[in-house]
């Protein structure tokens, strides 16, 4: 899947800011947590299929999920008030609650 990034300006001529192709699938789901600062985008067509992308920076966290990040089919997600929990609904009916390093002392 590929999430293309514009400003207004760069819209109205159709050239993206940055492209983020790291889903190999089409991205069925996207949100940005309260403060915007964190997209998250996912694929309901391949297992453990999540990125989140740092806005601000336009670069797609490295670090999580891993391999091994249990997700399943992510069917939903969303971000707590204050974004310090991201809780993601999977096709085994499981919610799984993730704490988001990065607002942890906010």
């Amino acid at each position: 899947g590929i999430s293309q990034s514009f400003t207004n300006q760069s819209y109205a001529d159709r050239d993206p800011v940055k492209s983020i192709m790291n889903l190999q699938t089409s991205i069925d789901f996207m949100k940005f947590n309260t403060d915007g600062q964190i997209l998250a985008m996912s694929s309901r067509r391949e297992k453990d299929s999540l990125k989140l992308l740092h806005v601000p920076t336009k670069t797609v966290f490295s670090n999580w999920p891993t391999s091994k990040t249990p997700l399943g089919y992510v069917w939903s997600l969303d971000f707590s008030p204050g974004s310090k929990y991201m809780a993601i609904g999977n096709d085994k009916g499981k919610c799984l609650l993730y704490k988001v390093s990065h607002y942890h002392d906010k």
